[in-house]
């Protein structure tokens, strides 16, 4: 009975070991579609920030809030993504944030307007970030930048010229600011630029109110999706255009660009104006895993056609012209490579030798 009873032990300790040479095979040679996705499993029940350095009613924050709603389907795992708002400075806070505070594992990421990347120039010693850093993961249009004006005077670039033009702006290296400061001297306008307002949205309340008469930093975006029906009507004016080229809508509108005869005002123009080419530019913090970095640009690929992100921004006439992340790379590049006279009569424009 003992001999039976350990030929039997043995016969399943025979079985179990067959069975055991069997499987491992099999699991080696499982296709790799089959293996376990180590960035959707980072990303499933997981919760990303998505940081807007404006507060809510921005363009910028109304631009990120549409698109994380479709993008966090085409993220492996599908994560839900929550907007952060983090004002300041003309969503510079956000920028050094975004640089040098946040998580890099791809639980972050941002949207930040373009102008900031050129802080690093103007502004080094309180600008210590490397824009060319980042992780672009696109960009959801490119901009062009006007002036708008409630004030009944100021209809033409002519009026701007007659008497001091007071405008608002969310802080001393904002665009909006930028805008006013550089336009000022290459078109002869005379700003007086009020720097105390935590959003645009807030400037355009108080221009309504006769506080200031408008602001310069009006994305064309920001017209077509806000206040497309105030513009149709003339209720708001806009004399001006600042881009390397007009925007196709606006063909009789003024363009400073074409205004600049002076290569030298023309190099100026293109340091300050260029960025906003990539316009919305969406991003994930230096060093972030380039396994992660790689999905969610995907995911931002695959999100900034999905029909339905489109259905949903066409009824708001929102503008979306998508850009690749090596596009945005090089024209990050690019601007940082600006000729050092040139920047050097930026600083002067902007106050930044008193910052």
């Amino acid at each position: 009975m003992a001999a039976r009873t350990q030929a039997f032990t043995r016969g399943r300790r025979l079985l179990c070991g067959c069975a055991l040479a069997l499987i491992a095979p099999i699991a080696l040679t499982l296709p790799a579609s089959a293996q376990p996705d180590p960035v959707a499993a980072f990303y499933r029940s997981r919760t990303v920030q998505a940081v807007v350095g404006y507060t809510p009613g921005s363009t910028f924050e109304l631009y990120l809030r549409m698109f994380v709603r479709h993008l966090g389907r085409h993220v492996p795992g599908n994560p839900n993504i929550v907007v952060q708002h983090m004002p300041g400075a003309g969503s510079l806070k956000a920028t050094a944030y975004l640089a040098g505070v946040a998580p890099r594992d791809g639980s972050v990421i941002g949207i930040i307007n373009p102008v900031t990347t050129i802080e690093p120039l103007i502004d080094p010693v309180n600008s210590k970030f490397d824009p060319r850093a980042f992780n672009w993961l696109g960009s959801l249009n490119s901009e062009i930048s006007t002036c708008g004006f409630w004030t009944r005077d100021l209809r033409t670039l002519a009026d701007l010229k007659r008497r001091e033009v007071v405008v608002g702006s969310t802080g001393p290296a904002s665009g909006s600011t930028v805008d006013a400061r550089v336009l000022g001297p290459l078109a002869g306008i005379n700003f007086k630029v009020v720097t105390s307002y935590p959003g645009l949205t807030e400037v355009r309340l108080a221009a309504e109110r006769g506080e200031v008469d408008g602001h310069c930093g009006l994305q064309v975006s920001a017209i077509k999706t806000l206040a497309w029906d105030d513009f149709k009507s003339g209720r708001i004016a806009v004399p001006v255009q600042m881009a390397l080229a007009k925007h196709a809508e606006f063909p009789e509108i003024p363009n400073a660009y074409d205004l600049a005869t002076r290569e030298d005002d023309r190099a100026l123009f293109r340091l300050i104006f260029g960025p906003w080419a990539y316009g919305r530019p969406l991003l994930a913090p230096p060093d972030t895993p380039r396994e992660r970095v790689a999905a969610l640009r995907a995911a931002f690929a695959a999100a900034v056609v999905d029909p339905a992100f489109q259905a949903e921004a066409g009824k708001i006439n929102m503008e979306v012209q998508p850009m690749a992340p090596d596009a945005i790379d090089k024209l990050v590049a690019d601007v940082l490579r600006t000729p050092a006279p040139v920047v050097a009569r930026a600083r002067v424009l902007l106050g930044a030798q008193n910052r």
